[in-house]
């Protein structure tokens, strides 16, 4: 069992608890988590052959989450990498800030000694849209700033700045993002079948108005893989993984998703093979506090009070403790109203799945408590099992066929599941699913155990899940 980096993850969780949150907004980041690091790391370097370690770059390294993460996952998937990157040189990291930059420095350090090494990591104090290096690299890895300077945002460039980066990143040009210029930039210093990871807006990938941005990407990078992410911490609209390779793309613009599900036939074939779940499967029994959250909701355990759960203490696979709950004794008082089912029916729901979002995440309803209308109660259906439910909700597939399904709309648009979008949703039958039912319950029970903290573990259910719905 390879060395942990336990104690580097607590150096770098400490110092993002002891940032302001004003120091953080103004450098426009957000700090990645340890099981979105490893998913990035996972999804992005696997396809590189285990000789020699790739020259590795965060262009917007903050206090080196990614880093790290690649580096906890080379230790046990690639550890003839770990010389390469701790003592030659080959992992890179650029910083604007140069507190940030000599912390992440010192996190990196604290895992090359977990490891057994003395690490030599090449952090540099730089802004990368304005840097003129012009090394190339075999893979980056990046969450850059989603800032964007629109009318909208209420965020503000100087002219001859905002004319700067236009003149200089086409997307940039077409529409003015941070991000956008992350990603050309980093197209720019990939090397010829190079591989890049990055966490951005998921609008980039399907939105009209980032048609430019597909645009001036197409002579650098191809996109392979786009995942769903919808908890990125630090941001409040839907996220996205995607995995680009260096090499020319599609120079026309048109939704990358859209293209890549019209050639595999996602949907279509989804939707002719398998049907939905009964009726009476998925139901809002959450409870609305109307106007009396007030006197219901307190954050002790007061006598007679019982706990409740809402969207934040559930994360795909996994539970959280409830942190509220709801009173036992409340005066009755004339004009105040609540909404709120009997226990007997929050005890009957299996699974709870978030309402905010760009895809479902769920995790099971255990132990039972009251939950607000921010969740969705699933009661099971008969002949199906509530882990293989479990892990076809959470599945990549799942989230492909809700943006499929439900493109438009208001509530779409605003990333809000409702029961009836659900309901209408194709999930295979046991039958259906062939030898895969029992792959992925076993799946499902093992990321339940770490609540969903495997990125290998993900995709291995990922591709079980699209055996499944595909007959294979």
């Amino acid at each position: 069992m390879p060395p942990s980096l336990a104690p580097a993850w607590k150096e770098h969780d400490e110092l993002v608890r002891r940032l302001p949150p004003k120091i953080i907004a103004t450098l426009g980041g957000a700090f990645t988590p340890r099981a979105l690091a490893l998913r990035l790391a996972h999804e992005t370097l696997r396809k590189f052959p285990k000789g020699d370690a790739p020259v590795l770059l965060d262009p917007s390294a903050g206090l080196g989450s990614l880093l790290l993460g690649a580096i906890e996952w080379a230790s046990v998937e690639r550890p003839t990498w770990l010389q390469g990157w701790l003592g030659h040189g080959r992992l890179h990291g650029w910083e604007v800030s140069r507190e940030f930059a000599d912390a992440c420095k010192r996190i990196l350090i604290t895992a090359g000694k977990c490891l057994g090494g003395n690490a030599k990591p090449k952090v540099i104090t730089t802004d990368a849209l304005l840097n003129e290096e012009r090394e190339m690299f075999d893979a980056i890895l990046m969450f850059p700033p989603w800032t964007e300077y629109t009318p909208q945002s209420g965020n503000a460039l100087p002219p001859d700045r905002r004319a700067w980066f236009a003149r200089k990143f086409g997307s940039f040009a077409s529409f003015p993002a941070l991000d956008g210029a992350f990603t050309e930039l980093a197209g720019r210093l990939l090397k010829r079948g190079g591989r890049m990871g990055a966490l951005l807006p998921y609008k980039v990938a399907d939105r009209p108005e980032y048609a430019g941005f597909r645009r001036a990407l197409a002579n650098l990078l191809v996109p392979e893989q786009i995942l769903s992410q919808p908890d990125v911490p630090g941001v409040d609209e839907p996220g996205a993984l995607i995995v680009f390779s260096a090499g020319k793309g599609d120079i026309s613009g048109e939704p990358w998703r859209a293209r890549a599900d019209e050639a595999e036939q996602v949907y279509a074939s989804s939707i002719m093979r398998h049907a939905a779940l009964p009726a009476g499967t998925f139901q809002d029994v959450g409870v609305n506090f109307g106007n009396s959250a007030h006197l219901l909701i307190t954050d002790r355990d007061e006598p007679g009070a019982q706990p409740m759960r809402d969207a934040n203490d559930v994360i795909p696979f996994g539970i959280r403790k409830p942190q509220q709950y709801i009173r036992g004794k409340v005066p009755r008082i004339t004009g105040f109203y609540a909404k709120m089912a009997s226990p007997a029916v929050f005890k009957r729901v299996k699974i709870v799945l978030r309402r905010d979002g760009g895809r479902p995440s769920a995790a099971k309803h255990a132990p039972p408590a009251f939950f607000r209308d921010d969740l969705i109660g699933c009661f099971g259906a008969q002949g199906f099992d509530d882990d293989y439910l479990l892990g076809i909700f959470n599945s990549e597939y799942f989230a492909r066929l809700y943006r499929d399904s439900f493109r438009e709309g208001r509530l779409r648009a605003e990333g809000r599941i409702t029961v009836e979008q659900l309901s209408a949703l194709p999930v295979p039958s046991p039958r259906a699913a062939g030898k895969m039912y029992e792959a992925i319950i076993q799946l499902s029970k093992e990321l339940q155990k770490v609540a969903g903290r495997n990125p290998k573990l993900i995709a291995t259910l990922d591709e079980a899940v699209k055996k499944a719905y595909r007959g294979k």
